[in-house]
This record gives C-alpha cells, sequence and structure tokens, in this order.
C-alpha cells in the first residue's frame, strides 16, 4: 500500500483544520456587543424653478431645478442647476428668505457675466464652500447655510437680462 494517499489526507486534513481555524478566529472576533457603524448618509436638497415662485411673480415660458448635496465632511455643498428656455442669463444666487418674500443673497449659483442667447441644461458652479458665502453669511462656516437650508429659508434666484430681479425662482426644501 503507498503512503501517497495518506499524505493527500493529511494534507487535506490540515487544510481543513486551518479553514476551521479562520472562521472560528473570525467568529470569536464578532460580539454582539459590537455594532458596525454605516456611513452617515448623503443630505440632498431640491428646488423647483419657475416664474410664478417670484415675488412679484414673471411670465416666462423657462423652468428649471436645482439639487444640492452636502459632503459627508459637512463642508462642501455640491451643486446641479438645470434650466430650460432662460434667454441672456446674468447669474443665480442663494437668497435668505421664505417663500412669498424677497431676501439678500448669500452665495452664487451661477456666476456672471450674462450668459449671451439660450440657456438649456447644467449651469452654474460644481460646488459651494464657506469661501463662497456673502452677505450675511460671509466670514461664517459652511454649517450657517445649512442650518438655514434646514430651516428653509434659501431660495433659487436665477436672473436674466429680461428680468433683473429673477425670471426663475425656487424654495430649497430637505429631499426625505
Amino acid at each position: 500500500m503507498s503512503t501517497r494517499p495518506t499524505s493527500r489526507r493529511i494534507a487535506r486534513s490540515l487544510v481543513s483544520l486551518a479553514g476551521a481555524l479562520l472562521v472560528g478566529a473570525a467568529l470569536a472576533n464578532c460580539s454582539d456587543d459590537e455594532t458596525v457603524v454605516a456611513p452617515t448618509p448623503l443630505v440632498k436638497y431640491r428646488a423647483t424653478l419657475v416664474g410664478t415662485e417670484e415675488v412679484p411673480p414673471v411670465t416666462t415660458t423657462a423652468t428649471g431645478s436645482a439639487e444640492f448635496t452636502l459632503s459627508r465632511t459637512n463642508d462642501t455643498l455640491f451643486v446641479n442647476v438645470t434650466v430650460n428656455g432662460l434667454n441672456n442669463m446674468r447669474f443665480g444666487h442663494f437668497h435668505t428668505a421664505a417663500r412669498g418674500a424677497n431676501g439678500a443673497v448669500v452665495a452664487f449659483v451661477v456666476d456672471g457675466p450674462t450668459v449671451a442667447g439660450p440657456s438649456n441644461g447644467r449651469v452654474g458652479k460644481q460646488f459651494i464652500t464657506a469661501a463662497n458665502l456673502s452677505g450675511t453669511l460671509a466670514g461664517q462656516p459652511l454649517s450657517a447655510l445649512v442650518t438655514q437650508l434646514n430651516a428653509g429659508g434659501i431660495y433659487v434666484n436665477i436672473h436674466t437680462d429680461a428680468n433683473t430681479g429673477g425670471e426663475l425662482r425656487g424654495q430649497v426644501a430637505l429631499v426625505p
């Protein structure tokens, strides 16, 4: 009788034993007292941009949307503003005020100068940090803007040559 099958059986047994020991060690490191911490969910905000939200309301066929995502480190707000049917867009801002009221500019979401001709699609900045805050939020951390966003006290306003006070507006709301 050959010793070869016995050597193979021993090798397989050793591999099985090593595997069992690894699984056992992994299970031994688990405890009912330990909890797995999930990553912080991203905080998102959204606004629908229409002329009827302007104060006073504006008649326009243009529309838009604005989406904002707060970074997991809470120091950057990523910006995605899209418009359809705007002509000669000047710039866009975050303003502080509730729906139905006008307020101060606190950050640019679309930089000027005037974009000549039609604007359709994505426009504006890529992100906002504390360094981009202005007006009553100038020199403050981004958390000051986030506090206003969470309270529903920020709106987006897109200005054009035809409507210098704003052609599209939308109150920014937390996305559930």
